[in-house]
This record gives structure tokens, sequence and C-alpha cells, in this order.
């Protein structure tokens, strides 16, 4: 017979009491149960219940069962009770394995979550840095998603968990979250990186995050895992660059043109477009620019840079590099910018919802946040669809109900891409690295940079002359 029910004030009364301990289970809600008591105590009990992995000394899996008493039914109202278990189970499940004598690859990479991301750099280069935000949560994120499987992709669940094909006759069923630290090998961490071979930059992510909860280990007071890094030397996949632009310098200034003729149709949405287009700069820096400088070294901290009218430049806080930055603007992006203050002052333009916010590029829905990556899918997706960058599909409908399915070719990174290429083009590459500040050459060519292969084509003799140079002198036996 079942044991699993919906769990409603009525069949929780009906539950009748034997001769043993009964366990009902809820269906509807992950990990709440109810023990009802033999005869003469008759009490029922809610419980909180998952289940824990061990292995044994052969390296078999065995699942056992663990429960937390919450409370008597009646206690408290049972909507309540389904609430704290969904708010604490997590908490219950990581406290048992905390606790318990087997430390687990899971239970290590939590413990870097919750201590470890936002701490100091694991490899640096001269000095003790702390990781930039972005990158603790980047950290975090791909940690959580393919190390912990916590992700509500269905797809991502069944690559990561279900059997591996190692051969014709065998499967490797093991997850690495549940691997005791004393059992992990390299063998383990390779499957788990080869289990991701359709996302390759995601598997190379993920293999460099966990090789960074494992050399924090290391390097704390008392390690967890004994030996040395699983990670080292696993091959990464190759990656291909996404190097695309828009190569037709006539697309471009017709789009420049739109963005300056047209801002008023959509403000804050072309001067951010013109702005990737004519600066240059990452989106994160891009995001939270201000106005003016703040006054105050705490409001500083709070965006990524500002304006400086005076100079006609951008300045840059925090770059990637750590390093602050003042690029010039062009005098197409410095007159969009002021276009755009004019229209915020004006109440009759679709720009001055944003007026009393200090962002340059305000979020839609709450202008007291700057924009973020979501901001402007859709309406950069119908842009670059009007301006011939996009195609799209009908899927179904007729008239005004049509449903249509769009490809969007490039996005705002690859504007990026294209101020690199134009600029290195026209001044060389060596003169766009250094405008970008990037490390070395090698950045700025392999992640930016599209060569003119019309350029590089050798038509002629590289050594001839023309005809008004003199002809040298025989000499020898060509001589006579």
């Amino acid at each position: 017979m079942s044991r699993n029910i919906k769990f409603t004030k009525t069949t929780l009364e009906n539950l009748k009491h034997s001769t043993k301990l009964e366990k009902w289970y809820d269906k509807t809600c992950e990990g709440l149960a109810c023990f009802v008591q033999p005869l003469p105590s008759a009490n029922k009990t809610y419980y909180a219940h998952w289940s824990v992995v061990t292995y044994d000394a052969s390296g078999k899996q065995k699942r056992s069962g663990r429960y937390k008493r919450i409370c008597r039914v009646g206690q408290k109202p049972l909507d309540e009770v389904k609430a704290e278990v969904i708010t604490k189970l997590k908490i219950w499940k990581a406290g048992n394995i905390t606790s318990s004598s087997v430390k687990t690859t899971g239970s290590l990479v939590g413990e870097y979550i919750k201590y470890g991301a936002g701490g100091f750099r694991v490899k640096n280069k001269s000095k003790k840095q702390r990781y930039k935000p972005v990158t603790a949560t980047g950290y975090k994120n791909v940690l959580t998603t393919y190390a912990l499987v916590d992700t509500k992709k269905e797809h991502l669940k069944t690559m990561l968990t279900a059997p591996f094909r190692i051969s014709d006759n065998y499967y490797y069923k093991k997850q690495l979250a549940e691997l005791p630290l004393d059992k992990l090998t390299k063998k383990d961490v390779e499957i788990w990186h080869s289990r991701m071979e359709s996302i390759p930059s995601a598997a190379n992510r993920a293999l460099a995050a966990l090789s960074v909860v494992f050399e924090w280990d290391a390097n704390r007071q008392v390690p967890t895992h004994k030996g040395s890094n699983p990670c080292l030397r696993v091959t990464k996949y190759e990656e291909h660059k996404d190097k695309r632009w828009i190569d037709s310098p006539a697309k471009i200034l017709e789009i420049v043109k739109y963005c300056q003729d047209q801002q008023w149709r959509d403000p804050h949405f072309l001067s951010f477009y013109l702005t990737l287009l004519e600066y240059g700069e990452r989106l994160s820096d891009s995001f939270g620019l201000v106005w003016r400088k703040p006054t105050s070294i705490a409001e500083q901290l709070k965006c990524t840079g500002w304006i400086d009218w005076q100079k006609k430049e951008i300045y840059l806080r925090d770059t990637k590099n750590r390093q602050d930055a003042s690029p010039e603007m062009t005098e197409e992006l410095f007159t969009q910018l002021q276009k755009l203050q004019n229209l915020i002052s004006d109440k009759d333009t679709k720009a001055s919802w944003a007026v009393g916010s200090k962002w340059v590029f305000p979020r839609p829905t709450d202008p007291s946040k700057p924009i973020n990556n979501s901001s402007y899918r859709v309406k950069l997706r119908d842009f670059h669809y009007k301006m011939g960058l996009a195609t799209r599909e009908h899927v179904r409908g007729t008239g005004k109900r049509k449903v249509y399915k769009y490809t969007n070719h490039f996005t705002f990174k690859h504007l990026r891409k294209t101020f690199v290429t134009t600029y290195g083009r026209r001044y060389g590459l060596e003169k766009a690295s250094q405008r970008m500040r990037h490390s070395s050459l090698i950045v700025t060519k392999e992640h930016y940079f599209n060569e003119d292969k019309e350029a590089l084509k050798t038509h002629k003799s590289i050594y001839d002359v023309g005809d008004n140079v003199v002809t040298l002198k025989k000499v020898g036996k060509d001589a006579e």
C-alpha cells in the first residue's frame, strides 16, 4: 500500500492507529512526513525527512533515511508546518552532512560558497586581492548549478545525474556531490567534466571553479581534502571564440545615424546602443554609469563610473584589470548624451520617466536602479530585426495575433568586438590593445579583433620595388 497521500486536516484526522508505528508522507510537500504512534499513546507527529548517501568499504553506494521532529499534529497549522519544511529542508540536509564523519565533495563546495567565495583570490600575481563581487557571484552560480546540481533546468539535471556510459557493459552512476572526499579521484572529475561535452564553455568554467574550491581548501589551516587537487591536468575542451562583429561599415553608419536622428523614439535604449558602439567598453562597466561624480566615497562605490563633461570623458572606477580608466568620448557620443539629458528634463518626451534618477541608464521598471543584462533583451531583438541583424520565422497565428520565433545574430557583446575590430583596422592591433587596456596582444587578437583577410593577401612579390630603382652592377660570371 502506498504511504504517499495529500496532507489535509481531514486526511490527517482519518489516519488510524494500529499496533505498530505508521509513517505517512505528503506527496504535495517534499520532505514532510507524519508519524502515527501505535496505541496506547496514539500520538500523531510531523517530521521532516530526507536521505543521506553513504559508501561501504567496497565503494558501493547506500542510502539511509534521516528524520527531524517538528511538532505534534494540531500544535501548528498545516500551512505553517509546510512553509517551515520548504524553508529549512536544505539547511537540515547541510547540517547533517557537515556533522557527519564522512565529508563529501558537495559539503566542501557548500563550505566554499558560504565562507570562501567572498574572500581572497587563490591565484594572485603579487599581492592579496579580494574577489570582485561579479567573480564571486559567478563562482557561486556555476558551482551551485553544475557541482551541486541545484537547478530548475531538467536537461541539465539529466545530463549531470543520468548513468554515464563508460563502455559497452559499464555505466558510471556515481554523483560528484555525493562522493566522499577520501574516495574522490581525478577519474571522477574527468567523468563529471565529460558529462558536459555538449556545453564546452560551461564545462571548462565549472572545472575551473571546482579547482578553486580545492585550492581554497588546501590553504586552510586544517584542510578537509587530503591529497592533491583532483582537477589539475584534466584536459579542457577546445572553445571556439565568438568574434562576430558587424562587418559592414555602411550598416554601422546606418545604425549610428538612426540612433542620432530617431533618439526621441526610445531615448535610453538608443543612447545605450550608441554608447557601446562609440565607446566600446564592457557591459558591466556601462550599466552603472551616473551623470556626475558622487560627493561621497560610499556613493562612488555603488556605481561603475561617471561622466566628466568638461574633459569629455567617462571615468570608469574599477575595470576588469582593477584599474580606473578615463577613455575619451567621441563627438557623436558626447552629443547623444547631452540630448538624452535634455529629453529627460522635458516632461513631454519618452525619457521624462527617468527624471530624478542618478543613473544614466536607469531600469525601466525601477528608476532607482541601473539596467542589467535583461533590461533591453526584447528591445535589442526587435531593433536588430528592424536593422536586418536578426531573422524570424512564423510559428502560428494569423493577422495581428501572429507568433514569431526570432534569431538574434548579434548581442550587446558583439558591439564591443565591432568597436575593437574597427578601431584596430584603422590604428593597428597594438593601439587597439592599448585602448582596451588588455594584458597582451593575444587577448585582443583571440577574443575581439578580426583580421582584414583581403589586406593580408599578397598579389605581387613583396620584393618588387618598381621601375625607378637603379639596377645594381652585375659581378662574377654574369658580368661577362
